[in-house]
């Protein structure tokens, strides 16, 4: 990290740290934002967000849309951290398949899509707080590969200097988060700040990108730390209420911008660019609910389509709750149906293979004992939006 680029920053200093080097810590949230200019873009954001809470309050059952688009943000918010894998393998691994051709790449990007919905589901209980954060990056970490991070402690704050940048030097960090302990006392103010009682005072979605920025600058675990800020996202607007269900993920924005996306957080730690950041961040969001909106128009189009197709193949009142289920369970077992049904093993067989035969699901190779079947339709609107 180029010292003198942070030395004049306003919005963080410099400590030392190891190797000789300074780390930077932000200053505590809220800056001073002139927001003058981003009003428009606020609005635009916000009208955005309320035309996607109210698919949310149309949908008989908003996990039909809420499941399928937890998945894709797994995949895309891990593959912008070095993880990658497909679809498939991610849906196997989250519906309980142990196979040993099954890559452990799948496996850890399955832990952030259960992450990710524990974390939600936790709001109901326990307020956004470090508490939540901390049992996410546990569930992110656990039991993945040794080189993947499961040495850094899941669920704890980092006890060493970390660093951003592809080395393994110091000297050739590009960016350099605050050490352990300042990370600790700043991740404490940004709990203060997420639970403070005058949140209306700042407009919601200037708050989120306020408190990703901060965690991301923060950087506080050893591993894992962009895939944890990104569920923050959700998260954060949950439970503000902003978000009426858990809707919106800005992976497959990010991911398509990351480079301005990293660039612009830099320059809010170097030179205190906060509108930039700001404009970028609500234009994320504002495209992200566009997108959304056009995902949740195609799978309920094809969840009526695939209604139609079951009712013309057969009389069985299961097919029609196996045409929900699909779009909950892209990927499941015969015995996971039988138990959703509650019939027999060979009951909801009979339903899959008449599925099969209508071309709503195909079997996925080399699975037996079970055998485990895919929805291709609904995979393809999920991951070609």
């Amino acid at each position: 990290m180029k010292t003198h680029d942070f030395a004049q920053s306003p919005s963080g200093r410099l400590v030392p740290t190891i190797g000789g080097r300074h780390a930077y810590v932000p200053n505590d949230l809220p800056p001073k934002i002139e927001i003058a200019s981003l009003v428009n873009k606020l609005s635009s954001a916000n009208l955005a967000l309320g035309e996607l809470n109210g698919i949310a309050r149309t949908l008989k059952n908003p996990y039909l849309l809420i499941r399928p688009l937890q998945v894709k943000e797994a995949l895309t918010s891990s593959r912008m951290e070095g993880t990658y894998a497909t679809a498939d393998d991610l849906l196997l691994a989250d519906a309980g398949f142990e196979g040993s051709e099954l890559a452990s790449d799948a496996r850890e990007v399955s832990n952030y899509a259960r992450a990710l919905r524990e974390a939600t589901k936790s709001l109901a209980d326990l307020p956004l707080c470090l508490r939540t954060i901390r049992n996410a990056h546990a569930e992110l970490l656990s039991g993945v590969a040794p080189n993947r991070g499961a040495t850094v402690r899941p669920g704890e704050f980092k006890h060493d200097q970390n660093w951003i940048g592809t080395t393994n030097k110091i000297s050739d960090a590009r960016f350099i988060p605050p050490p352990a302990a300042e990370a600790q006392e700043a991740m404490g103010q940004l709990e203060k700040y997420i639970q403070r009682e005058t949140r209306e005072d700042t407009p919601v979605l200037l708050d989120s990108a306020l408190i990703h920025y901060q965690f991301e600058a923060i950087h506080p675990f050893s591993d894992g730390n962009g895939r944890v800020g990104r569920m923050l996202i959700t998260l954060h607007l949950t439970e503000r209420g902003a978000l009426k269900a858990p809707l919106l993920y800005m992976s497959p924005y990010l991911e398509a911008h990351k480079q301005t996306y990293i660039d612009l957080m830099y320059g809010v730690s170097k030179f205190g660019n906060w509108i930039e950041w700001v404009d970028f961040y609500l234009t994320a969001v504002l495209e992200t609910c566009k997108e959304t909106v056009r995902t949740a128009d195609r799978l309920s189009e094809l969840r009526d389509q695939t209604k139609e197709k079951l009712r013309a193949s057969g009389r069985s009142a299961g097919l029609l709750l196996l045409a929900d289920y699909i779009f909950l369970h892209p990927v499941f077992s015969i015995p996971q149906l039988a138990d959703y049904l509650s019939v027999t093993y060979r009951s909801a067989q009979a339903n899959i293979e008449v599925a099969v035969e209508a071309g709503v699901l195909r079997l996925v190779p080399k699975t037996t004992q079970p055998k485990y079947y895919v929805a291709p339709q609904v995979m393809k609107v999920i991951f070609e939006s």
